[in-house]
């Protein structure tokens, strides 16, 4: 496989690993340049509906989900070979399993930074009726310096809000998907589909997190055995350190707890409970940019108006106004003032469109993604259909306007690439329209310094003047103004 084009879309670069469904290769998506990772269906096992739907029913479920912590599907469909395939986002990290088992355990911030994204994630996918229900440290990614979480193999999920013909088959089976480790007492009984299974296996994590151990051991009967009857011991007891705060205790044993309802009802509130215990981190400031015009506030000199001089160049400029005011009509100066004015708005100008460019940009890039996803997606569910038997001869019309929505929206990436270099030319103007500004204060100030001595002393002027030899002790040596 490495080195082969798949489908007239990938090269494949790599095999990332295998396991009991299927084969995982990074790949290069042609055209697009990004690095996917792409899981694909066993041969064996494509025959097997039972497989397939498990398989199937993936797609479905994290196609559902945008959060920065899930892993996102790109698109699904079938090779030539009838093999099924994923497409992924490739989150180039280690798993949580890989990063414990160096530590030996989590400090306590640590864990919690890892926890509150994991609830954060799961509270995403239950919201639109994503249940895991096979959470373990295997399946959690840890990305960048930061540790950014990202969750995957929603393999096992269901999906509680449709499907109800499928769930019914599937659930009516002797067959229990999941961990033994991280099961918890009604998944252990094959019984129902409750999100709240989802927050036992957080549970069962965030002690392991902090211990180094999960709360049972043994083998998967014994385990299974005491998640239905065994009471787990606080973290606190089993960490020598004794640095457990008792919230976070308390927060283990609830999600802990046998029965669901006694349990953290939702997701969100073991969020809002994980913020609450000492050590947990704070908030990282937001990286995407937000689009604010650019609005400046005109300066004056009405009496009684409190004055903000934010460097140099506004106490300048003030009191370079106050001359006029008072009087100092000097062709220089009241030109050198004009033009300053004409070329911070020029600069405005400049600053306003960039930051609408940028903001046009990223709107693109998220809506793009987000639509080309999910319309490539929704034909390879409709290509699937209209190969079984009986399936009505309209699906091929509905694929081709699909197909058609689909050319529509790859088309809008040459906006895409309009507006970028858009951006890229706006931004050399600003360099320029900056110079010229720079240019404009440098002048105004030799004109400043001239005419001043012979009018320092006039009403009004003294404030103005000393303001801007303050600024100008403060400004450090070989700065800008």
């Amino acid at each position: 496989m490495i080195g082969t084009i798949l489908h007239d879309r990938w090269r494949i670069l790599a095999e990332l690993g295998r396991g009991g469904m299927g084969e995982v290769y990074l790949a290069e998506h042609i055209a697009l340049g990004r690095k996917e990772a792409i899981k694909i269906l066993m041969p064996s096992l494509a025959a097997d509906p039972q497989f397939v739907s498990r398989f199937r029913r993936e797609a479905r479920a994290v196609n559902r989900l945008r959060h920065p912590n899930i892993i996102a599907i790109y698109d699904f469909g079938q090779l030539s070979d009838n093999r099924f395939y994923l497409s992924m986002e490739y989150a180039d990290g280690e798993s949580v399993y890989r990063r414990l088992k160096m530590a030996g355990r989590f400090d306590i911030p640590r864990a919690l930074h890892i926890l509150g994204q994991l609830a954060y994630a799961v509270h995403h996918a239950h919201s639109r009726g994503v249940v895991h229900r096979d959470l373990k440290p295997d399946n959690l990614i840890l990305v960048g310096d930061d540790e950014t979480l990202k969750v995957l193999d929603f393999g096992v999920a269901k999906i509680v809000a449709s499907d109800h013909q499928e769930s019914m088959a599937l659930s009516t089976s002797n067959l229990i998907w999941g961990s033994p480790r991280y099961m918890s007492p009604e998944r252990a009984r094959g019984v129902g589909n409750d999100p709240r299974s989802d927050l036992y296996a957080i549970g069962v994590m965030a002690f392991e997190f902090v211990v180094g151990l999960p709360p049972f051991m043994g083998t998967p009967d014994e385990v299974i055995r005491a998640h239905l009857k065994q009471a787990p011991v606080p973290a606190s007891a089993q960490r020598s350190t004794g640095d457990v705060p008792p919230e976070l205790d308390a927060v283990i044993l609830k999600c802990m707890a046998k029965k669901a309802d006694a349990r953290f009802q939702t997701a969100a509130d073991l969020f809002a409970a994980l913020t609450k215990v000492p050590g947990y981190p704070s908030a990282r400031p937001e990286t995407r940019r937000r689009f604010v015009p650019v609005t400046r506030r005109p300066m004056s000199l009405d009496e009684g108006e409190p004055q903000r001089f934010d460097n140099v160049r506004g106490a300048l400029r003030s009191v370079a106004e106050a001359l006029i005011d008072q009087g100092v009509d000097t062709t220089r100066l009241v030109s050198g003032v004009a033009q300053l004015r004409d070329r911070e708005q020029a600069l405005t100008g400049v600053e306003a469109a960039q930051d609408a460019l940028e903001h046009e940009a990223a709107g693109l890039r998220e809506t793009l993604g987000d639509r080309e996803t999910s319309l490539r997606f929704a034909i390879g569910e409709l290509q699937y259909t209209a190969k079984l038997p009986g399936a009505p001869p309209e699906l091929r019309d509905e694929i081709k306007q699909l197909q058609a929505r689909l050319d529509t929206v790859i088309g809008n990436r040459e906006r895409l690439r309009e507006v970028e270099s858009k951006i890229a030319s706006t931004a050399t103007s600003r360099g320029g329209a900056l110079e010229q500004v720079v240019a404009a204060y440098d002048e105004l100030e030799r004109v400043v310094e001239e005419v001043l001595p012979a009018h320092a002393g006039k009403p009004g002027l003294e404030p103005l003047v000393q303001r801007l030899a303050l600024v100008k002790r403060r400004r450090p040596p070989g700065t800008d103004r």
